[in-house]
């Protein structure tokens, strides 16, 4: 594992200008990968064995050096070990509870990570997952609309000039486009109706040839392949109910998480692309990575 530490810390070396701060790169990665170390300045600078943590605030907070550029090398590092061909995209937001007003992007909002709506910041991820393992390979930090109401605000903050609104859906589907730029041919993607309501994210898996098994609420309309239109849950009834598999999705954090779909063989469109599922076909949603994408049969 060393040895591949390593070279990570060589691929992400380019980033930092000086060598200060690669030097204090390092050592923020190797404590963020230490098992049982909390994810702050404090307890990272104990583990790998400094007495304060300032090198590492000042990283963080006033050294300059290229975030998106980080997370290019760390995608293609990523992808070098996990593969580029036949994975899955998934995509989910996480939420982070916050105190006050002053840090980017923080407001009243809905945390599914609480399960309530609370004083957080928000960001949108996309994670890579193979045969051989996952990993997180992008995100966006999800900005709310009234925030673009106080320019003043958002220059505070650090935001540039030009940053635009954009919903969580649009940041996903900035991020698969930015996957597949950079290399990555997933074979289907996967997230919950926050993505699977959102047409232009299956249009463009549909163009580029990328299955997918979203779920969307149960009033979504759906066409199905022989040309209906009905809502989701009516959309149900065209499986029998003998013909439906339960699946575990692993442990969740209130017990067993579980996911139900269709038991036969995937039914895709022409193009390749299978249809977004309704969320009541799922006992409390948990992402997994199923080896055969399900989809609705068309009547």
């Amino acid at each position: 594992m060393e040895a591949v530490f390593a070279e990570l810390a060589a691929d992400l070396a380019p980033v930092y200008r000086r060598r200060d701060l690669r030097a204090n790169g390092v050592l923020y990665l190797r404590g963020l990968l230490m098992p049982g170390v909390a994810g702050n300045c404090w307890s990272i600078a104990e583990a790998v064995g400094l007495d304060r943590p300032y090198r590492l605030h000042h990283l963080l907070e006033r050294a300059y050096w290229e975030e998106d550029a980080a997370r290019d090398v760390v995608r293609a590092f990523l992808t070098r070990h996990l593969g580029a061909d036949g994975g899955v995209l998934i995509f989910d937001e996480t939420g982070q509870a916050k105190k006050g007003a002053k840090t980017a992007a923080v407001g009243r909002q809905y945390s599914g990570t609480m399960g309530r709506v609370e004083n957080v910041i928000v960001a949108v991820y996309t994670t890579y997952a193979t045969k051989r393992g996952h990993a997180l390979i992008d995100r966006d930090l999800y900005v709310q609309a009234d925030w673009f109401d106080d320019p003043a605000r958002m220059a505070t903050s650090g935001f540039p000039e030009d940053h635009a609104f954009a919903t969580k859906p649009a940041l996903a589907l900035a991020q698969a486009k930015r996957a597949l730029a950079a290399g990555i041919r997933p074979q289907w993607a996967t997230g919950d109706e926050v993505y699977g309501r959102s047409r232009e994210l299956r249009e463009f898996l549909e163009g580029v040839g990328i299955g997918y098994v979203f779920a969307v609420p149960v009033d979504h309309q759906l066409t199905t392949s022989g040309g209906r239109r009905m809502r989701a849950d009516q959309a149900l009834h065209l499986v029998e109910p003998d013909r439906w598999n339960r699946r575990s999705c692993g442990a969740g954090a209130k017990g067993s998480a579980t996911t139900t779909g269709p038991g036969s063989p995937p039914t895709t469109r022409a193009d390749g692309c299978s249809y977004a599922a309704p969320s009541p076909t799922r006992a409390r949603s948990r992402t997994s990575t199923p080896t055969h994408p399900k989809a609705i049969p068309a009547p």
